[in-house]
C-alpha cells in the first residue's frame, strides 16, 4: 500500500497536511476526510484545527526522497515509508559535554552497511 500526501485547505486558510496509506488517490482522499472526524486515521497531521468547511488541493504519492520521520512504535524505520532510518545527533551519555548534541534523522540508503555488516 503506497503513502500518499493530502494538502488540504479550509475557509480560514490554513494548510493541513496529513499522510495516509491508501492503494490509490480515491481512497487517499475517502480517508482523509475520515481522518478529519477522527485524527488516529492519519500517519501524521502537521497542524490540528476545529471543523471548518475543507476543500483538498491536491493528492500525490509521497516522494521517495522525503524527510524521515520515525515511527512512534519502531523508531528505527521511517513512519511514512517504512524504511531504515537512524538519528545523527549524539546523546548526551555519549557527548564530551554531557549535553544532547541534536542531529537530523536521515534514511539509511544501506542497512545492512549501517549496522556495520559487510563493507
Amino acid at each position: 500500500m503506497a503513502v500518499f500526501r493530502v494538502l488540504a485547505s479550509r475557509t480560514e486558510l490554513y494548510l493541513i497536511e496529513v499522510y495516509v496509506k491508501a492503494t490509490d488517490a480515491e481512497e487517499a482522499e475517502a480517508k482523509f476526510y475520515g481522518a478529519l472526524e477522527d485524527e488516529a486515521l492519519a500517519l501524521s497531521w502537521v497542524q490540528d484545527f476545529a471543523s471548518s468547511d475543507t476543500e483538498i488541493d491536491s493528492i500525490q504519492p509521497l516522494p521517495l526522497e522525503h524527510e524521515p520521520v520515525p515511527s512512534p512504535g519502531d523508531r528505527s524505520r521511517c513512519l511514512y515509508c517504512g524504511r531504515m532510518v537512524r538519528w545523527t545527533g549524539t546523546p548526551a551519555d555519549e557527548s564530551p559535554t554531557g549535553h544532547t548534541i541534536p542531529g537530523p534523522w536521515m534514511h539509511v540508503e544501506r542497512p545492512v552497511v549501517g549496522e556495520g555488516v559487510g563493507l
